[in-house]
């Protein structure tokens, strides 16, 4: 499916600031699930400089640099994107370690994958929870994971948080609410629980927020061994297929984060607006 994709954000300041580098990560990915068909990046004011990069986590990355005070900095994103993997489940497991929970990865990826598979809490609510979810699944990785997403949506209200770091998970699970990046970080600690290696993934997707406007979006992805990373979002309780476009991905949160930066000035305070449009013509 073929995505038009405009992002706009703008970060206002009640006075002139001076702003330290910016790192973005705003290119869409261009692998074996989407293909990106074009890309533009508008930046006022001009950076005196710009640097592109892969990240640590191989994401799509770039450096900003700027000169002058300023009391606004506007960042403008348009790209097309053609979304390729219409079946979520076009692959196979043979590892036998990798079909039935709790998981035991191969020790060829094993050491790379340990810090995705490094839950906040081994033990607790959010432990509880994931092994009731397995123990329903018959312990089948793939049935879980489908299940584990599927109750997340079911269970819980999503609400609109423009602002703001994810939630606790055990949070978010008591209270059965919360934004896209909060189901998603519940996601993630659920899996790691059960020793599946899973990360935090941002971009767009082909739907409407509560308030039915659009905004970037997260989800959570699970690493299998010869088929890589596969998404799960459970704020639609699905397995990603052509309707997510992926931008970035980590560790962390903070790991994907769109835009990272900071300003310098005395007795200042800022806003953020941001606008999305994601629509297939």
């Amino acid at each position: 499916m073929l995505f038009h994709i405009r992002h706009s954000t703008l970060y206002t300041y009640s006075r002139p600031v001076a702003l330290d580098p910016h790192t973005l990560r705003l290119r869409p990915r261009h692998d074996g699930s989407q293909a990106l068909k074009h890309y533009t990046l508008e930046i006022l004011p001009g950076p005196s400089g710009l640097t592109e990069f892969t990240d640590l986590e191989g994401n799509a990355a770039s450096q900003v640099w700027f000169a002058d005070l300023t009391d606004k900095l506007r960042i403008n994103l348009i790209a097309e994107v053609e979304t390729l993997r219409e079946n979520p489940f076009d692959f196979v497991l043979t590892d036998p370690g990798v079909m039935s929970l709790p998981v035991r990865y191969p020790a060829s990826v094993r050491a790379s994958l340990t810090p995705y598979c490094q839950p906040v809490q081994r033990d607790g609510p959010v432990a509880w929870y994931a092994e009731e979810i397995a123990r329903d699944a018959g312990n089948d990785t793939l049935r879980f994971l489908m299940a584990l997403a599927g109750d997340l949506y079911e269970r819980t209200d999503m609400v609109v948080r423009k602002t703001g770091e994810p939630q606790a998970p055990e949070f978010t699970l008591k209270q059965g609410s919360g934004a896209g990046r909060d189901l998603a970080v519940l996601f993630i600690e659920a899996c790691r629980t059960l020793g599946l290696a899973a990360r935090f993934a941002s971009g767009y997707w082909n739907g409407t927020a509560p308030d039915g406007q659009q905004y970037l979006h997260a989800w959570a992805e699970v690493y299998f061994p010869q088929v890589g990373w596969r998404g799960y979002d459970p704020s639609c309780g699905l397995a990603v297929a052509d309707q997510h476009v992926l931008v970035a991905s980590g560790l962390y949160p903070g790991s994907a984060a769109s835009i990272t930066g900071a300003f310098w000035g005395s007795d200042v305070h800022s806003t953020m607006t941001t606008t999305v449009s994601v629509h297939a013509p």
